[in-house]
């Protein structure tokens, strides 16, 4: 039903003990009921523990996830499948390739660091000043040197011999050779420290310059060869092995949580038992899969509970998106109603009607659309940068980015036909004559979005007395009629003192209002109690709200037209000109901003508060079904499959 979340019904099952394993798959993959611990009372009657040892399973999930990530990956051209726990334990015990697999990534990593080290020593060298000497002499028990680098070394060179005793420079064109007795390191680090120098230590190394360079080149090659020999040997086992080995760890992977999951089971000598919730439109599909699984062997019953259901949010493909404000806000209860819908109707009128301008309109349209195809296909060097990428990445995922922008862009659409209405074009007007003038029509504007404010709270009163009538709360149903009568009796009497009439006889619909308000404030005030009548100033607040709507508006229009203006009248002289072109860039694009921003947290603010607290509660558990996540093995329900009725343990 729309507006409410999937009715759940709690299911009991029994089943038993041999197809336990058959019966706990099925489920799995059927994804369809949360789990739920048993009731204290039918587990002492069971009176049994779970005799299946779990220790085999999570040793080799431990030891297949470290076995997965040591090789190269490779897309599966074919899903795997597994009939039961055995077969998928029999298939780990047959890959015998994880010792190999260990040796070489052991040996590849061992040679990647004395790469590494090579290729240090060797730049250390290409960096060194030239020099004939031994480097023997630069690294010995009594004396250490450094190369010396950086924007400061001019400087370093003419100070080194004062700052530094017995200290010898060898000086080149970008860098210089220090040396000096170990004991005067400490001296030496103190000095550098102030300047803006890079320091390398010299390691002991024996022959020339050329001869270094030349033998860690040589050496380097070698350990390359060898690396990419090693390289291709397990690239070649990855391609064999690596689709099998994620397949089996994915399978594992769902063992263990089956394993999970089983601890909230009672146990008897033959039987097992389970319960937990299921949408009522999947109950007969969970009966029927559990019927050929068990071969009609099994018990389900309804259990009627007081408890309140978790809850499963049930809304048309494009309402969905909106599930992200109202989670956002809070879940609701599955006994109440789910708003997504209405926000996803209101939400987009509020936010268009509050920008209402073409050029903005188009402009978010257009960026929406753009960061929509940005987050789909990443570029693989961004423009944007990375300090912005990462503020903005911190405060929201791309996935809440994309939602963004997509409920952006029916609110854009309505600005835009608002816009045309209105003939509003980044604040300047076309050669034609608005349907409807945001300045000369003030006034309606205003009216309209006070009859805005009374319909959203009359609507969130009726939709909390059809709640609570629902779920049996006919006292606060009642209630809800009281503030829904005190809501329109202010309303009457406040267009009667806008019109200027008579507040008593003749003027019926006023005494009507003074029934309407004594009695709704009589009404909620003997089902809420008397500190209610504290949040009677709140209900005027409420509906006066919604005039924000056209204050938003007004702003955004105004703000526009003086950019304009100021614009317009600078065109006498290139100096002002050019001024002006750029103030009216920068004013349109922080119009822009503030337009893209103000409408939607006031737009939201409206439905969240002053709507949304007529008749929502909010805080729901969410519907968590006990489901397997399969991407490289196939599920046991695929095409109808059959599955073993009984099954061995492993």
């Amino acid at each position: 039903m729309v507006l409410k979340p999937a009715k759940m019904s709690r299911e009991r099952i029994i089943i038993h003990k041999d197809m336990r394993s058959s019966a706990i798959t099925a489920l799995h993959d059927l994804g369809v009921m949360q789990i739920e611990q048993l009731p204290e009372s039918i587990v002492k009657v069971l009176d049994k523990a779970d005799d299946y040892d779990y220790k085999e399973l999570g040793d080799y999930d431990q030891k297949f996830r470290s076995l997965e990530a040591m090789l190269y990956r490779y897309e599966p051209r074919e899903q795997f499948a597994f009939s039961n726990t055995r077969e998928v334990l029999e298939k780990a015990k047959s890959i015998k390739i994880t010792e190999r697999v260990v040796e070489l990534t052991r040996q590849m990593s061992a040679l990647s660091a004395s790469i590494n080290e090579d290729n240090g020593r060797l730049a250390l060298l290409k960096k060194m000043p030239h020099t004939r000497h031994d480097l023997s002499i630069f690294s010995t028990e009594m004396v250490v040197s450094f190369v010396v680098s950086g924007r400061d070394l001019q400087r370093f060179n003419s100070e080194a011999h004062a700052k530094i005793k017995d200290c010898v420079l060898v000086k080149g064109e970008y860098s210089t050779i220090i040396s000096m007795e170990k004991q005067g390191e400490k001296e030496f680090g103190s000095y550098v420290r102030g300047l803006k120098v890079d320091v390398e230590a010299i390691p002991k190394m024996n022959g020339s310059i050329t001869e270094n360079e030349k033998a860690l080149e040589e050496a380097a090659n070698k350990k390359k060869a060898d690396y990419d020999s090693l390289k291709a040997e397990l690239n070649s086992i990855s391609e064999i092995y690596y689709p099998l080995v994620s397949a089996i760890r994915e399978e594992l992977d769902l063992e263990m949580e089956k394993a999970e999951v089983v601890s909230k089971f009672g146990f008897g000598s033959n039987v097992v038992a389970f319960e937990g919730w299921v949408p009522e439109s999947e109950v007969q599909r969970l009966r029927s899969t559990l019927k050929r699984i068990t071969n009609d062997a099994f018990i389900m019953e309804k259990i009627h509970t007081k408890e309140i259901p978790p809850t499963k949010l049930v809304n048309p493909v494009t309402a969905k998106l909106y599930e992200f404000f109202i989670r956002f806000y809070s879940l609701p209860k599955s006994n109440e109603f789910d708003p997504t819908l209405i926000f996803a109707i209101v939400f987009p009128i509020f936010f268009g009607f509050m920008i209402g301008d073409v050029g903005y309109g188009a402009i978010m349209l257009l960026g929406s659309i753009w960061l929509i195809h940005r987050l789909k296909n990443p570029p693989k060097k961004s423009r944007i940068p990375g300090k912005v990428s990462k503020f903005v990445h911190t405060i929201i995922s791309d996935n809440g980015l994309s939602v963004l922008a997509r409920s952006i862009m029916p609110g854009a659409v309505i600005a835009i036909v608002l816009g045309i209405i209105f003939n509003e074009y980044f604040g300047f007007q076309l050669p034609y004559t608005a349907i409807f003038s945001v300045e000369t029509g003030l006034p309606t504007l205003l009216l309209i979005s006070g009859w805005i404010g009374v319909a959203m709270v009359s609507f969130g009163f009726i939709l909390g007395f059809l709640n609570n009538l629902a779920i049996g709360h006919n006292k606060h149903a009642v209630g809800k009629i009281g503030w829904l009568m005190a809501a329109w009796g202010i309303v009457i009497f406040g267009l009667a003192v806008l019109h200027r009439q008579p507040l008593w006889i003749p003027n019926y619909p006023v005494v009507l209002a003074y029934f309407l308000l004594i009695g709704g404030i009589i009404i909620f005030l003997i089902t809420e109690g008397f500190e209610s009548l504290m949040e009677l100033p709140s209900l005027i607040s409420h509906i006066l709200s919604y005039t924000r709507l056209i204050g938003i508006l007004l702003a955004s229009v105004i703000l526009a037209q003086v950019i304009d203006f100021i614009f317009e009248h600078s065109l006498h002289s290139i100096p002002l000109a050019i001024l002006g072109i750029f103030i009216l860039i920068i004013g349109q694009l922080f119009n822009i901003a503030i337009a893209l921003f103000e409408p939607g947290i006031q737009g939201a603010r409206l439905i969240y508060v002053e709507f949304f607290s007529k008749f929502f509660t909010g805080n729901g558990n969410e519907f968590r079904p006990f489901a397997s996540n399969r991407k490289r093995t196939i599920s046991t329900l695929k095409n109808g499959s059959e599955m073993p009725l009984v099954e061995e343990k492993a």
